[in-house]
């Protein structure tokens, strides 16, 4: 794995741990206490952002590779992507619940959510940076690296299983199974911009949901499959 990719890695723990930066950083201080944590995460994600771009800079003036999609077949795949992964929450919602009886609420996208009511500018960070950052990661970095060296399932199961608990989240077989569809789209296409439009897709439909009112149609219409079944 080449040492940018090492410090990729290294940058994107550092930015998880920041968040007690939050409570000590002085300039944080002029900031109203419920916006800090709001603040903090642009802050901190938007830093991450421009060190990765700068660590992937190596990479991008380079041509188009044979093994990547066209950049019609890409389109075809990002769009695409979108409704795979929508599939993949709705099986993997349904395995969890009637299977292991586990709840279809989730404590990690509550949280966020709040934080984006309360700051509506980490609304940014949901939709657009954050899937950015964890595709790099997930998708790039750590499947990339040990598909070269390995197939698909294992370089999937295993950038999935880290994408998922990850998350400190309770749905561990949702988030492996979307992390796994995601690495399916990179695999499929060569192009990492097509797992981060669908990761960001994913994101952005869920933010629209929660702001619209009806943010438990997904949850809603799992019930409904599921009594169907």
């Amino acid at each position: 794995m080449p040492k940018r990719y090492w410090w990729i890695l290294i940058t994107y723990i550092l930015c998880q741990l920041s968040g007690i930066l939050a409570v000590i950083t002085p300039i944080l201080h002029i900031v109203p206490v419920s916006q800090r944590a709001g603040v903090w995460t642009i802050i901190s994600f938007s830093i991450t952002l421009i060190v990765f771009l700068l660590l992937l800079k190596p990479e991008w003036s380079k041509i188009h590779e044979p093994h990547q999609a066209s950049l019609a077949d890409s389109a075809l795949w990002a769009f695409g992507g979108i409704f795979l992964v929508f599939v993949a929450q709705i099986v993997a919602g349904l395995i969890e619940q009637h299977i292991f009886g586990e709840s279809s609420e989730s404590k990690n996208t509550d949280q966020i959510m709040d934080m984006a009511k309360m700051s509506p500018y980490v609304i940014l960070v949901i939709s657009i940076i954050g899937p950015i950052l964890e595709e790099t990661v997930f998708r790039k970095v750590i499947f990339g690296s040990i598909y070269k060296k390995t197939n698909f399932f294992i370089a999937g199961l295993i950038s999935s299983l880290i994408f998922a608990f990850a998350h400190m989240d309770k749905h561990i077989l949702v988030y492996t199974l979307v992390g796994f569809v995601l690495c399916y789209l990179y695999k499929k296409s060569g192009r990492i911009i097509v797992s981060m439009f669908a990761h960001a897709a994913m994101n952005s439909l869920v933010v629209l949901l929660t702001f619209s009112g009806i943010q438990n149609i997904k949850q809603q219409f799992i019930h409904f499959i599921g009594g169907f079944m």
